[in-house]
């Protein structure tokens, strides 16, 4: 095993590194014999799943365009959610590591295509040259998963969905997919990890998502032509599922078949699209009922190319009349913030269109996976962390926060304490989270006590200014707030009213309790929210809300 992963806060983890007894993974059928075995039924099957899919396009009301895909609603439930996790875990997370490389992110969770190139010489000292991408799966033994635990956690932290990593673009699934035997129960740990979450979500009450990337580090087709064994490699130009790969865009090194761990487990087919990647997301949508589809990786080529229409019409399709349901805007090269239900962003200083409704999806620090190198230290602080939430709401979208457990599947303590801080903070203002709308406007900042966000009811009855910044004296100015005169105004939290007046010139002022000065009087930390009636009836128009 793997060396352990000590956790201790603000110190930095063990690093993981290749065992003294390692020994190579090799499944027990090579390329080769998975082509004699299994390629012409995994072909036929796919054939039929494709008919079945196209038979319930035919009959539903959502066709593989996006003329028709553009007119699905977006569920009530999902822009009610506000909050969510992404469980991002894989045979990468044994690796634990990465660089910040891309912007201001790191991706430790690309690692299996990464220690072939920029990070090879990490990879060479920490692990050796002969230790391949597939011998990772021999160390996958996943002993800390524990689906019912994390939903625990995400009920404890106020989430109220959950999107687990079912396939990334090393090509692991996890669950037992009838089109690979490249999963987690064909493979190490033996256990069907999707299920057991599916399960866990749905006994807490938590919405499940799909995630899905459409692309492959590599992958064995058969060629059309003469019947060998040809590999496939990531961003093909967009002709590559139809007619052979020629044989100078295979590299020499990812194309050795009878000793192949860069593979292991996958069957050859002759379209990578049609016979494989297409009808394994229409099993899992039809086994495990995902309530969102959330596609990655597919920059590169169009929507077209990975059939992402059809596997979205078909979800669709399947869940109408039924259960709402949610797809991403991830479909293919240059759909996102165009398509999709909702639109996704990767930094809460979004540029996207306000108004269509997104997702923010963000590492608690800057590690997209988990990286050993990161620890208390690294990673943002429970008042940042609710601080983007607030940001992200109030502007009319959702965060979903990435957990990134260890290769064991333990969460770091860093990541556990921050949730249940998150959690805590929702427990008392949750009101100002949940099931809200952007008020008129969105933020301002106050004479005394800087930085406050607004977001509104969905009757728009009240409004709720969350303050970031406690202020310096005993009260603060909202002159942005434009409460009914006559009615109470509170500080959630704290069941009495507090005193305010409302003047055209200054807007609201309210008088913090006394007993408020000390932080421990407090009715929670991080931020604060006032809660008052929204006077329609604007005679003093605000100015241009803040971007």
């Amino acid at each position: 095993m793997y060396i352990c992963l000590l956790v201790t806060a603000g110190c930095q983890q063990q690093q993981p590194k290749r065992p003294a007894n390692f020994k190579p993974y090799r499944y027990r059928y090579s390329i080769e014999q998975l082509k004699d075995n299994f390629s012409q039924q995994q072909i036929a099957r796919a054939k039929q799943a494709m008919e079945e899919m196209n038979a319930v396009i035919e009959r539903g009301p959502y066709k593989a365009d996006f003329e028709s895909l553009d007119t699905h609603p977006l569920p009530e439930w999902f822009r009610d959610a506000k909050f969510g996790l992404f469980y991002d875990f894989g045979l990468y997370s044994v690796a634990g590591y990465g660089e910040k490389r891309f912007g201001r992110a790191n991706y430790p969770d690309c690692y299996l295509d990464f220690m072939y190139g920029w990070l090879r010489d990490y990879h060479i000292k920490t692990w050796g040259a002969d230790f391949e991408r597939d011998d990772f799966i021999g160390l996958f033994k996943t002993p800390n998963y524990d689906a019912e635990a994390f939903a625990t956690l995400a009920e404890q932290a106020g989430a109220k969905y959950c999107v687990q990593f079912d396939r990334h673009a090393d090509g692991y699934c996890l669950w037992d997919s009838s089109f690979t035997f490249r999963d987690s129960v064909d493979m190490p740990p033996g256990r069907n990890l999707a299920k057991e979450m599916v399960d866990a979500c749905r006994r807490h009450g938590l919405k499940y998502g799909f995630y899905y990337g459409v692309e492959d580090w590599q992958y064995p087709l058969i060629s059309k032509a003469d019947g060998r064994l040809i590999t496939r490699k990531w961003a093909m130009p967009a002709t590559y599922s139809s007619p052979d790969m020629p044989d100078a865009s295979v590299r020499p090194d990812f194309n050795s078949v009878t000793d192949n761990r860069l593979m292991s487990g996958e069957v050859p087919v002759y379209d990578f699209v049609s016979e494989y990647l297409v009808p394994q997301a229409k099993e899992f949508i039809d086994k495990y009922d995902p309530d969102i589809l959330w596609f990655d990786a597919e920059w590169d080529n169009p929507a077209d190319l990975y059939r992402t229409p059809e596997m979205v019409a078909y979800f669709y399709n399947k869940a109408q009349g039924r259960k709402e349901v949610a797809a991403n805007d991830r479909f293919g090269k240059d759909t996102r913030s165009k398509h999709g239900d909702f639109f996704t962003s990767e930094t809460d200083d979004v540029s996207i269109n306000l108004d269509h409704y997104w997702e923010e999806n963000r590492p608690m620090g800057e590690s997209y996976g988990y990286c050993w190198k990161d620890n208390d230290q690294t990673t943002n602080s429970a008042t940042e962390l609710v601080k983007m939430l607030i940001r992200i709401v109030a502007k009319g979208g959702n965060l979903i926060l990435i957990v990134a457990p260890e290769g064991s599947a333990r969460i770091p303590d860093y990541q556990v304490s921050r949730l249940k801080e998150i959690g805590d903070w929702l427990k008392v203002n949750g009101e100002a989270i949940y099931a809200t709308r952007p008020a008129r406007v969105l933020n301002e900042d106050t004479q005394l006590g800087r930085n406050v966000w607004y977001t509104s009811s969905k009757d728009g009855k009240y409004n709720y200014a969350i303050i970031m910044d406690w202020p310096r004296s005993d009260t603060i100015i909202m002159r942005n707030a434009n409460p009914k005169w006559d009615k109470k105004v509170y500080i959630l939290g704290y069941d009495k009213p507090l005193e305010w007046i409302d003047s055209p010139n200054y807007g609201m002022a309210v008088k913090l309790p006394e007993q408020m000065k000390n932080p421990a009087g407090r009715p929670c930390k991080h931020a604060w929210v006032i809660k008052y009636e929204y006077d329609s009836k604007d005679e003093f128009p605000p100015p241009k809300p803040a971007r």
